[in-house]
C-alpha cells in the first residue's frame, strides 16, 4: 500500500531536493541543492541551502594529501518556511516588530541574522501567503539549557574539537570555556536589558534555540517567537498553548547558573517576579496540558 504524501511541503515528515524545487516561488533551475535540516521546530520548517559541489564531495568523496574524505556539506543559508500562514496585516507587521526588537536589543554577533520574506504558495488545492526566511547558517550544537551538567557537556564538545597536534587538552577547554562564559555573560545581560525597556523575550527554552560554536561563542537562531513579558500576575500562552514567556525566563537563570556557575539572584525582578514557587507551579500544570497535546496530535500540526 503506498503511503499518502502531504501536498504541504510544512506537513511532510522529510523534504528532499525535488520536494524544494516543487514549489512554485522556487527558481528553477536552481543553482543550489537543498535538504531538510535534522533539526525541526514548531513553528518553521528548516531547509538547508548547499552548494551542489559541496554534496558531490560529501557523497562521493575527495581526495586531500593521499586519503579519500567524506567532508561534510556546510550549509550556504538556512531556508525557513513558517507553519503559519499569514491571515492579516497584523501579523506581517507582528513578525516585522518582533525581529527588529532583535535587532535593536542583541549585537549581531549573538543572533542568526535573516532575510524575510513573503511568498504566494501556490498547492493544488489553495493559495496562501506564507512567510519565508533566508538565515545566516550558524555552524555550532545545541544549547540545552534544561541538561543539569550543561557545562560538563560544553566541556565535552570542546575535547572533541581540540585541533591536531595541541598537547595541552584541559588548557584548550579552559580557554574556550573562559571565552564562552565572557559571551555568555554579555549575552544574558542584553536579554535582561530587552526584557525590562522592551518588555519583550525571544524563546530560549526549546533545545537548539541557542547554539554555542567551536570560536566559543553564542548565537540565538531561533529569532521570530518573541513573548511579551507580562505586567500582571497572568500566564500568557503563544499559539502553540505553550508558557514560552516563563519557560524562557526559566531557562535564562538555568543558563545564567548552569554556564556562568554562579546563583540566582531571586532579589532581581524578573527572576522575582517569575520564579517564584506558586507562579512556577501554575506554569508547571500548563506544561503538563500542552505536552500531553503534542503527543495526542503529533509534534507538527498542520496550521
Amino acid at each position: 500500500m503506498s503511503q499518502h504524501v502531504p501536498n504541504d511541503i510544512r506537513d511532510r515528515g522529510t523534504i528532499t531536493h525535488e520536494d524544494v524545487l516543487g514549489l512554485n516561488f522556487i527558481r528553477k533551475p536552481s543553482p543550489h541543492h537543498f535538504r531538510g535540516h535534522f533539526r525541526e521546530g514548531l513553528r518553521s520548517r528548516i531547509i538547508q541551502v548547499l552548494d551542489p559541489f559541496d554534496v558531490e564531495a560529501e557523497t562521493n568523496g575527495l581526495m586531500q594529501a593521499g586519503i579519500k574524505r567524506y567532508p561534510l556539506a556546510r550549509p550556504l543559508r538556512m531556508l525557513r518556511i513558517f507553519r503559519k500562514p499569514i491571515s492579516s496585516l497584523m501579523d506581517i507587521t507582528d513578525e516585522i516588530v518582533n525581529y527588529q526588537i532583535i535587532q535593536k536589543h542583541l549585537p549581531s554577533a549573538y543572533y542568526a541574522s535573516s532575510s524575510e520574506f513573503l511568498v504566494d504558495y501556490i498547492k493544488p488545492d489553495k493559495c496562501e501567503i506564507v512567510l519565508c526566511g533566508l538565515q545566516e547558517f550558524v555552524d555550532g550544537e545545541a544549547l540545552d539549557p534544561w541538561n543539569p551538567e550543561i557545562l560538563e557537556s560544553i566541556r565535552s564538545y570542546y575535547r572533541s574539537h581540540i585541533p591536531p597536534g595541541h598537547g595541552a587538552v584541559e588548557v584548550f577547554v579552559d580557554r574556550k570555556i573562559d571565552i564562552l562564559q565572557q559571551h555568555t555573560r554579555a549575552f544574558i545581560q542584553h536579554l535582561k536589558n530587552m526584557a525590562r525597556t522592551a518588555r519583550r523575550l525571544p524563546d530560549l527554552a526549546g533545545v537548539g534555540n541557542i547554539l554555542y560554536t567551536p570560536a566559543a561563542t553564542i548565537h540565538l537562531v531561533d529569532i521570530n517567537n518573541i513573548s511579551k513579558i507580562p505586567a500582571s500576575d497572568d500566564i500568557p500562552i503563544d499559539d502553540k498553548e505553550y508558557p514560552a514567556c516563563d519557560k524562557s525566563i526559566e531557562a535564562l537563570s538555568l543558563i545564567e547558573k548552569g554556564i556562568l556557575g554562579r546563583p540566582v539572584d531571586l532579589q532581581e525582578d524578573l527572576y522575582r517576579f517569575f520564579l517564584n514557587p506558586e507562579r512556577m507551579q501554575r506554569v508547571k500544570d500548563i506544561e503538563k496540558g500542552f505536552k500531553a497535546r503534542i503527543t495526542a496530535r503529533g509534534p507538527y500540526p498542520q496550521p
